[in-house]
């Protein structure tokens, strides 16, 4: 149903299109379960965080909130 919609597999779960104060473009987010390993990372995830990473975008893999949390807060967003 969602392929009928027009969603793309593989789009990152977040996009944040406000830059971080260190700079780049914005950050893709990609969460996954707290307690996943790196092979729950299929290769169309992948496939988009590097080719967004090539546009100048910060690319996360979120293990968890509270992982995706402090890793944005590494890049100096507020939160």
């Amino acid at each position: 149903m969602l392929k009928a919609e027009g969603v793309q597999q593989g789009v990152p779960d977040l996009l944040i299109f406000t830059p971080p104060p260190g700079g780049g473009v914005g950050v893709a987010l990609e969460m996954k379960r707290r307690d996943g390993k790196p092979s729950d990372l299929r290769k169309s995830q992948q496939e988009w965080l590097t080719k967004l990473q090539g546009l100048g975008w910060h690319t996360i893999v979120g293990w968890g909130a509270m992982d995706a949390i402090d890793k944005l807060r590494e890049l100096g967003y507020e939160i």
